[in-house]
């Protein structure tokens, strides 16, 4: 009996030294709405807006949640109404960089202001777009393999009214933070700044980028093909299928695309980056070049990895890895996100892909965002369309 509450003495002592609690505080917000409903959401429940477990509570001070973390776990978060569309900006309705936190093993109160909410900026007269160049809004596209509406951003060259010939195509996912800040939900790729460059600069010929927006609350259902109990997923299959089969159809038939293999890439971060990679290996005659950016490939393995092997790339296809040394919220994950793309990196050249069309990037101390992957995007498409 005394060994049994020693015991149970130690591990909470242990518990105690290597955990620690940090109260995430607001005690200002715009005064519309009144009284909202705020969540936090972050590197913690897998940028989830409108997490039921991570909504705050109401105080006579404001808003608060308490949550434990392990001792030195780096936290990224930003705080929403339930989803991306209310997240939090600055006071000029601009994308404001996550917020950080380095934990410790002392319990810790964060206060926070909150300046305004997305969906709040339609009625701001300072609310500016940052879009460079055509880009095009399709609302309520329908997937039917999803049966659900998606909106598509479609950007086009800057010759494209101009001439009648035709431009490879991009399909890149989390439409809403490629092109445009002001309805980013963490950030900007600026992919109509960077193609707008390369072709003024005579290094790029143009190409037609599809944005497949993703849904706020379905964004890890969608992009994991296999279900995992903790983030999701399982629905990953027929969102591969509604691009491949539904919308690069649409495309190709109003738009002046190329539309072979080799001059079709498919391309993401994160989630996105496991989505493209799986879509290449089960369309292979359909997507000829693949860009891969900070990759999670943590969240479906083994299963990636068999996948590839069982569906291995066309040995003409070229696909682009890269990561950053500061990926993840604590020092496990960074090492994970490293091992994982290299791993990766490795599987491909012994299974399909010979090392002429492989390139993998480490980016040292970059950060699992999209400042880190709009800076990479220029080297990156260079390289595919090579």
């Amino acid at each position: 009996m005394r060994n049994i509450i020693f015991l149970i003495i130690m591990v909470s002592i242990c518990l105690k030294v290597s955990a620690g609690s940090v109260t995430f505080q607001i005690t200002k917000i715009p005064d519309k709405p009144q009284n909202p409903l705020i969540f936090i959401a972050g590197s913690f429940n897998n940028w989830n807006p409108g997490d039921i477990e991570f909504k705050l509570h109401k105080t006579e001070a404001g808003y608060e949640i308490m949550l434990d973390f392990p001792k030195g776990d780096f936290v990224e978060y930003k705080f929403t109404q339930g989803s991306w569309n209310t997240v939090e900006k600055d006071a000029d309705f601009a994308e404001i960089a996550n917020r950080t936190h380095n934990v410790t093993d002392e319990d810790q109160t964060l206060n926070h202001t909150i300046l305004n909410w997305r969906n709040d900026a339609a009625s701001s007269s300072s609310h500016v777009a940052t879009i460079t160049g055509n880009v095009q809004l399709i609302k309520d596209f329908y997937m039917p393999q999803l049966d659900r509406k998606r909106n598509i951003r479609i950007y086009l060259p800057p010759d494209y009214a101009k001439t009648q010939k035709r431009y490879p195509v991009i399909y890149m996912h989390d439409g809403q933070n490629l092109f445009d800040e002001s309805t980013s939900f963490s950030g900007e790729w600026k992919i109509d700044e960077s193609l707008e460059s390369l072709f003024n600069e005579g290094r790029f010929n143009g190409a037609v980028v599809v944005g497949i927006d993703n849904h706020p609350r379905k964004r890890s259902d969608e992009l994991i093909p296999w279900n995992n109990p903790e983030y999701g997923g399982g629905k990953g299959d027929a969102y591969v299928d509604f691009i491949t089969l539904t919308l690069k159809t649409w495309i190709d038939e109003n738009y002046l695309t190329l539309t072979d293999a080799q001059n079709t890439a498919i391309a993401g971060s994160s989630l996105g980056g496991l989505i493209s990679l799986y879509a290449g290996c089960k369309y292979p005659e359909t997507y000829g070049k693949i860009g891969i950016f900070s990759p999670a490939f943590w969240v479906a393995n083994p299963e990636i990895r068999q996948y590839v092997i069982s569906h291995p790339l066309l040995r003409q296809t070229r696909v682009y890895i890269d990561v950053g040394t500061m990926e993840g919220n604590n020092a496990k994950q960074r090492k994970a996100y490293l091992k994982d793309a290299e791993a990766m990196n490795d599987l491909l050249a012994k299974t399909s892909t010979p090392k002429d069309n492989l390139k993998f990037i480490v980016d040292e101390g970059a950060k699992h965002h999209e400042s880190f992957w709009a800076k990479r995007f220029p080297d990156a498409i260079l390289w595919l369309f090579h």
